[in-house]
């Protein structure tokens, strides 16, 4: 599905940053007073840093020495499931994100992590499952992000009724999501519901610095339905002129056909 293909390739960029600033918080010291914590810090920190870089060979190495100072890091084996994913090696890569939640369940980076691998396999309902799980941690600082991930994977699932909850809760945690907007949009029009669609797609322009072929699109459906003309065809026209090769566009351009046909 477009929207997850989307989703999964800008989430998986922002959990490798996300994992760079929080490996860890808790500090212990072993008898000889070194900071064990600190060291399976700084080579995560480092693994992941040759990570986004795609330079496998160091990360590997890092991970390797990591693995020396703590076996059962929940955070390490994370990390080996999203050198594993890169690499393809798609069993490896579950292996170690299953590892990390059996270490520790309260783990929802890895949660998150493990759902948007299971989103990119196409695993729907397992994904859907980590999301909502992961989404019950109060604590968890992009919780938003996690409910959006649950109406995402939701929709793949023809859940309405949760998709629609799920895009809720992520705007009432943080009202600026775009995406949760214009799917509680297209939701409502898909109902029949088109007043209640052109308020949510109007909050969804605004949250945006310029249209969107999927916001143009969807407007042109909303002007018809409504009996607005000039605003139908300002949309159309900004669609056909901003996104003239857009999966959208096509779409217009077949409506119109439609529309004119005796």
């Amino acid at each position: 599905m477009r929207m997850k293909l989307k989703l999964s390739s800008v989430f998986f960029v922002v959990g490798l940053l996300v994992v760079l600033l929080s490996v860890g918080c808790a500090t212990t010291k072993s008898s000889t007073g070194v900071d064990k914590q600190k060291v399976l810090e700084n080579r995560l920190d480092l693994a992941m840093g040759y990570l986004t870089r795609g330079d496998h060979e160091r990360t590997r190495f890092h991970l390797n020495k990591a693995m020396e100072v703590d076996s059962s890091s929940p955070a390490v084996h994370d990390a080996w499931a999203l050198l594993y994913q890169q690499e393809k090696e798609f069993e490896e890569a579950e292996s170690h994100f299953r590892k990390a939640l059996s270490y520790d369940p309260k783990f929802t980076r890895g949660r998150n992590n493990y759902g948007m691998f299971l989103l990119n396999m196409d695993r729907f309902e397992d994904a859907y499952d980590q999301f909502l799980k992961g989404s019950e941690d109060l604590g968890y600082p992009r919780r938003a992000e996690l409910f959006l991930k649950v109406g995402v994977t939701a929709l793949q699932l023809n859940k309405l009724s949760e998709a629609e909850s799920a895009f809720e809760k992520a705007l009432d945690l943080d009202s600026r999501m775009s995406l949760a907007h214009i799917e509680l949009a297209d939701l409502a029009f898909r109902r029949g519901d088109y007043q209640l669609a052109q308020q949510r797609l109007n909050q969804y322009n605004s949250t945006r610095s310029s249209p969107t072929p999927r916001g143009l699109w969807l407007g042109v459906r909303l002007a018809d339905k409504l009996g607005n003309s000039d605003a139908e065809a300002s949309q159309g026209l900004a669609l056909r002129n901003l996104y003239p090769d857009s999966r959208e566009n096509q779409e217009y351009k077949n409506w119109l056909n439609d529309e004119r046909k005796p």
